[in-house]
């Protein structure tokens, strides 16, 4: 049975995890490549089934629609693929 410390260590790993997803974006597409949509995680980052799946919805619901609102990126869902937008070297500058 998981502990409330457990449950909250997971709980902040996600939204860690969620918290950055914009940034590191942003810091992936500096090569100019497009990328694949799924969420961006550290090596050292773990999350549970649960709270993957969690991330991959707020990605794809949240996370990439508000860039792309933003002209930070382009969000493809047929390709599923995310590249640079009209405004990304202007993000980039302040980044």
């Amino acid at each position: 049975m998981e502990t409330r410390s457990q449950a909250i260590g997971r709980n902040e790993r996600l939204e860690t995890a969620l918290r950055e997803q914009p940034r590191r974006v942003i810091a992936a597409l500096v090569d100019d490549e497009p990328l694949d949509a799924t969420p961006l995680l550290r090596d050292d980052e773990t999350l549970s089934s649960e709270g993957y799946v969690t991330l991959v919805y707020e990605f794809h619901h949240v996370v990439l629609p508000e860039l792309a609102a933003a002209g930070l990126v382009r969000f493809d869902r047929l390709e599923d693929e995310v590249r640079r937008g009209e405004q990304f070297e202007a993000a980039l500058a302040a980044f």
